[in-house]
């Protein structure tokens, strides 16, 4: 552990991860690991306990023009993981390949360029060693296989699709674990960066505001992929972390092919700038219909939980899982690192957050499955990927409104 102590280390860390890339409980029951049929291929490190579903992971990164509007003025980069066939193990990628994408954000056109690529992974890895982080777990982090191979062979079909609303600051590395396993079973996953990078969060900055943009960068974003003939356009899913929580919401509002919402500790559930909706005109919370799955921590003090606006959407399906032993940004491929990285994780705490992440991951396939996939036995199994015996497994709890309740 470094000398910055774990409480210094844990500050730094909630600073990187915001600032780099925002009924009755009942507990679920004891079940069974629930893993796929084992596939050929083995799952990276990175995935901790979760298994490949039947496909190989394929990514490719686009460049969607300007638009017509001022507000869509800038190009966009937009990275899709799909399911694929014949990926040699050889050509898969490795972490750091997703952080040299944050160097061609700006211009997406330029994200083949290796020297851009190598430029972003140091000065990533400079910022996170400079917070505290040992250069060996740094390494370990960045070096870490992941299962996607770019450019590669699409598998054939047509797959249900999920678009990721970043967290603030965040990229494309933020959720790309989570990516290549909804991928791996059998969904197209796309996402943008977070469009504000220039400026940290302050008191009178406009939420809606920067909201309704990235919603608009989400439009633009489906509009791009829903040409290609794998994309199932009339399944259609929302993950949003975070600030991203609030974005995907305004989304699905206005699009009524979303079939579900998935919001990662997000900010349409805590308190921080609950009020975000308030100049949002015609907004009748009832109305809301699309099923909705919050995941959320009670650990982190920054990130406190508030129920309001989701106990208002009286017109939807609500889940709510708690997963224990989690931090805000553990809702993040942060989660997952800490298998190959425990300094990412509090003191002695590695192995339960990375099987808290897992359980979040699995808990969002479950869900997509039930929801785009009629697959409604999932709901039953909204719990732990691993044995709730062992000490090191989260507990998750499960709340669930019906609509007009409660």
């Amino acid at each position: 552990m470094s000398a910055l102590g774990h409480g210094a280390l844990r500050s730094s860390l909630l600073a990187l991860a915001l600032l780099a890339g925002c009924g009755t409980n009942r507990p679920a029951p004891s079940r069974p690991p629930l893993v796929a049929p084992a596939p050929a291929r083995t799952a990276p490190a990175l995935w901790g306990p979760l298994a490949p579903g039947n496909h190989d992971v394929g990514l490719r990164v686009m460049a969607v023009p300007p638009g017509k509007d001022a507000a869509d003025s800038r190009p966009l980069q937009l990275t899709v993981w799909y399911p694929a066939r014949g990926v040699a193990s050889t050509s898969r990628l490795h972490y750091r390949d997703y952080v040299g994408l944050t160097g061609s954000e700006q211009q997406p056109e330029s994200s083949e360029d290796a020297d851009v690529s190598r430029a972003a992974v140091t000065r990533y890895q400079k910022l996170v060693t400079d917070m505290g982080l040992p250069t060996t777990a740094v390494s370990a982090w960045l070096n870490a296989d992941v299962l996607a191979a770019r450019g590669a062979a699409p598998a054939p079909g047509r797959f249900p699709l999920v678009l990721v609303a970043q967290g603030r600051f965040h990229s494309a590395h933020h959720q790309a674990v989570l990516a290549e396993y909804l991928a791996s079973h059998g969904y197209i996953v796309a996402t943008t960066p977070f469009p504000a990078h220039l400026a940290p969060p302050s008191e009178n900055e406009d939420v809606l505001a920067i909201a309704r943009g990235q919603a608009r960068d989400i439009a633009r974003a489906l509009d791009a992929i829903k040409a290609d003939t794998h994309v199932d356009a009339s399944r259609i899913a929302l993950v949003g972390h975070s600030f991203g929580a609030r974005s995907a919401l305004l989304f699905a509002r206005e699009h009524p092919e979303t079939s579900a919402l998935v919001s990662l500790d997000g900010g349409i559930a805590n308190r921080q700038g609950k009020e975000w909706l308030a100049g949002l005109t015609g907004f009748r919370p009832e109305d809301f219909r699309v099923p909705l799955l919050h995941l959320y921590q009670q650990g982190d003090a920054t990130v406190v939980p508030d129920f309001d606006l989701v106990r208002s959407l009286h017109g939807a399906d609500r889940w709510l899982v708690r997963i224990t032993g989690l931090r805000h940004f553990d809702f993040t491929s942060i989660g997952a690192a800490t298998t190959v990285a425990p300094e990412l994780a509090p003191g002695g705490k590695a192995t339960s957050t990375s099987r808290g992440w897992a359980a979040s991951a699995n808990d969002t396939l479950r869900f997509l499955n039930a929801q785009l996939r009629q697959q409604t036995q999932e709901l039953d199994s909204l719990t732990t990927l691993t044995d709730s015996s062992s000490s090191t497994s989260p507990v998750v709890t499960v709340t669930h409104w019906r609509p007009g309740q409660p």
